[in-house]
């Protein structure tokens, strides 16, 4: 009606614009290096300067092909360990009953087979698609090798259910329950998808994807992650884009490596006759030792040091907002914009509080806690590569020093076996960690040096 309300929309939809006599907030339209010239030399101070990431040098990685194979000689060599310390014997005595170093009448063949079957179910896609992909004029990402992939799904599971039926006539009900129990962390994890069963990396999320550009460098198609931001909006979308994949990633890593101690050292066990002795404490210590293996392994392939680095060049634009306490006269401070960015010792309010900006610049949402736990996690990309390279330096010194006290012929076999593939992990957390440090270093000083925040 003509005498009406206004519209709320009206109102609302209106930019925003700083208060007089402020000079907090800086429009990221603003560009590098970009100055009025009728501005005075002491307002010079107050231009933002977009930080820029020391490039990384291009780590060699692992294909995925080449991932598949040292994994499944991991967890295979794993689970025969395993049984070599269950059913060893005594053949070299003179009066043994036996010539053979393992009493095979009492293993069940098509639990190995089981076993052996899930953990080789990525490499047998892995083989499938490559032998598509050679043969036949198709595209990798086409309808017809995705379609390939269900039905390597589904022959999978046909071979699995085949041999669970042969393990159902010898074993108590409850023995299949563990055969099948990681099914159900499964549908927890992912709920009906079926690609993360085959396929250890994620898929794209909607029209924004991370690839590995030709140099080796991770990027998003978003602007932010390339080079100069052009919008906060576009950095907080990335953030939110990254902190999916990450936590997509975190799940295929934690469920494989629950998977592959789980058949390779617990289900040998489970399905142990009752009369068999063996040492606990021993398949137990391998079995953990399996789980710490797998896991470091999976967590190298799956986050590179250039994958850390992507994360950590998206944390750089985003910032951080630190709450203040007590009151301060309007005129030094800004209501916050989220279509803004802001320099570094900025001052905004936010809701009811105030916040300094602690970052270069600053696109984050003052107070959203999601925003600071991205920012302290991969602020320093060396940070959590150092910290799984502290868990795989124990795990080995813990080998070694096992090695070096054991005496009986099959704890040597097993941890020395082991501690190889373990080292192989060491060399490459030690080698990204040197890296990513030395990177972060450099960039830091070039921040401290250029950036008029860190000058005061």
């Amino acid at each position: 009606m003509a005498g009406g309300r206004r519209s709320t929309a009206s109102r609302t939809s209106r930019p925003l614009a700083a208060p007089s006599g402020t000079n907090n907030m800086v429009a990221s339209q603003h560009k590098l290096g970009a100055v009025n010239p009728g501005r005075k030399e002491d307002d010079l101070s107050s231009s933002l300067l977009y930080p820029q990431a020391v490039p990384i040098p291009d780590i060699p990685h692992d294909s995925p092909f080449t991932f598949e194979v040292i994994m499944f000689l991991y967890t295979a060599s794993a689970l025969g360990l395993q049984y070599l310390n269950l059913y060893r014997t005594v053949w070299w005595m003179p009066h043994s009953y036996t010539n053979q170093a393992l009493n095979l009448d009492l293993i069940d063949p098509f639990i190995i087979a089981f076993s052996l079957t899930l953990l080789s179910r990525r490499l047998v896609w892995l083989c499938i698609r490559a032998a598509i992909i050679y043969f036949l004029p198709v595209s990798p990402s086409g309808r017809f090798v995705n379609g390939s992939k269900f039905c390597t799904i589904g022959m999978i599971l046909l071979i699995l259910g085949y041999l669970a039926y042969f393990v159902v006539q010898n074993h108590s009900m409850v023995n299949i329950l563990y055969l099948v129990y990681p099914a159900s962390v499964y549908f927890i994890l992912f709920g009906a998808a079926a690609s993360p069963f085959i396929d250890l990396s994620p898929g794209s999320q909607g029209r924004v994807k991370i690839y590995k550009d030709k140099v080796g460098t991770f990027r998003t198609n978003l602007a932010a992650a390339g080079g100069v931001p052009t919008s906060p909006e576009l950095i907080r979308m990335e953030v939110a884009i990254t902190k999916t994949d990450f936590n997509t990633r975190l799940k295929q890593v934690l469920f494989n490596t629950i998977i592959s101690a789980y058949y390779s050292g617990f289900i040998p066990c489970a399905f142990s006759p009752s009369f068999l002795s063996y040492e606990v404490w021993w398949v137990s210590q391998h079995t953990l030792t399996t789980f710490l293996g797998c896991l470091t392994l999976y967590l190298v392939h799956c986050f590179p040091a250039g994958y850390n680095h992507l994360l950590h060049r998206t944390s750089l634009h985003l910032g951080l907002w630190h709450k203040m306490e007590g009151r301060i006269s309007p005129n030094f401070y800004n209501q916050w914009s989220a279509a803004s960015l802001w320099p570094g010792s900025a001052i905004v309010r936010h809701g009811k509080d105030l916040y300094k900006a602690e970052g270069v610049v600053n696109a984050a949402e003052p107070g959203n806690f999601s925003h600071v736990r991205y920012f302290y996690l991969f602020g320093d990309p060396s940070l959590l590569v150092c910290g799984l390279l502290v868990v795989q330096a124990t795990l080995v010194t813990f080998q070694l020093l096992i090695l070096a006290k054991s005496t009986v012929w099959y704890h040597l076999i097993s941890q020395g076996i082991l501690a190889f593939g373990n080292l192989y992990t060491l060399f490459k957390l030690t080698r990204d960690y040197l890296v990513l440090s030395k990177i972060y270093k450099a960039e830091q000083m070039l921040i401290e040096r250029f950036s008029p925040s860190f000058q005061g």
